[in-house]
């Protein structure tokens, strides 16, 4: 999204002061990973979605910029947390904190993030917009453990998918597009539509990226392509691939799953699976349908700039390669 952002510039550069400000620490070692994951800069597409709802109502509040920040550090405690869970060595290409460290420590500074981004969202004084990135921070949590037990039962049921995708992904996403109406103090009819917006948009962004584990590729992604997969990870790709296949053929991948020493041969025969039953083509359909109804809400705000951003923004998350 970075060429799009030029008309709220000076609020990104506030948000990225603000962020380093919030990062330091007195203990020497929480600043050094503080530093460290600095330089593992994301795509700020939350903090950049909480300006661009706030700015999309036509009011402000400086506040804003400070609650975009809260939002983008529990969203790094969560990815902290997420390599020592997955036990992942990379993250956008460099070591993981958990490879650099340990887990120990990765767990801890997890733990900081989040702390820290509570307490400046209290600060803030707006006692629904503490709310609603509160819930969300549970949904989140809740999400992640969904996404274990879906692996250890091998459950293959879009039900269970979509639900725990609402709260791992989209929870978060939709509290950052949220909380900036929020804090401008706008309708009700927009906050709630804002909202909405962003839990379509969070659905989206995780199918693309459950696509992107078989469609992309290691240096792109900053991680191993199938690193999901072999993970045991159920996403929308394999559901839809095993919806469409014979029934004798899906029970010999649903095997496949359950087995505890898969092997390379093992993971190729189900990429071959996915690839022959169109898993990705189906899915993308899918992602396509949540962008058209994040595209449907925006209709609650006037068009503006940032309307415009936020209308590039679904179809960039949707034709991302990374």
């Amino acid at each position: 999204m970075d060429p799009l952002l030029g008309p709220i510039q000076s609020e990104i550069d506030q948000f990225e002061h603000r962020l380093d400000l919030q990062l330091q620490s007195d203990v020497a070692m929480v600043h050094e990973v503080a530093r460290y994951m600095a330089g593992l800069k994301g795509k700020r597409l939350r903090p950049a979605l909480t300006i661009l709802c706030a700015r999309a109502t036509g009011l402000w509040d400086d506040r804003v910029i400070d609650a975009s920040v809260g939002v983008e550090m529990i969203h790094a405690a969560t990815v902290v947390h997420d390599d020592v869970v997955d036990a992942a060595t990379t993250r956008r290409g460099k070591a993981s904190v958990n490879a650099q460290w340990d887990d120990h420590i990765a767990v801890l500074m997890g733990d900081f993030l989040l702390a820290r981004a509570l307490c400046l969202l209290v600060e803030l004084g707006n006692l629904e917009a503490l709310g609603a990135v509160s819930h969300a921070t549970e949904r989140l949590s809740q999400g992640e453990i969904h996404e274990v037990q879906i692996g250890q039962r091998t459950d293959t049921a879009e039900e269970s998918y979509f639900a725990m995708v609402g709260d791992k992904t989209a929870s978060l996403i939709s509290a950052a597009c949220r909380i900036g109406p929020l804090m401008t103090g706008a309708d009700d009819e927009v906050i709630e539509g804002l909202t909405r917006y962003g839990e379509y948009l969070g659905l989206a962004f995780q199918i693309a990226d459950d696509i992107l584990d078989f469609t992309g590729d290691a240096a792109t992604l900053g991680k191993p392509v199938g690193h999901d997969l072999r993970e045991g990870k159920i996403t929308l790709p394999l559901i839809r691939s095993l919806a469409a296949a014979p029934a004798q053929e899906r029970e010999a991948i649903i095997v496949l799953l359950g087995k505890e020493d898969a092997g390379e041969s093992d993971w190729q025969m189900m990429f071959d699976f996915v690839e022959r039953h169109d898993g990705v083509a189906a899915a993308s359909a899918t992602a396509h349908e949540y962008a058209a109804r994040a595209l449907k809400c925006l209709e609650v705000v006037e068009p503006s700039v940032a309307r415009s951003i936020l209308e590039t923004a679904v179809r960039l998350v949707v034709e991302r390669d990374s």
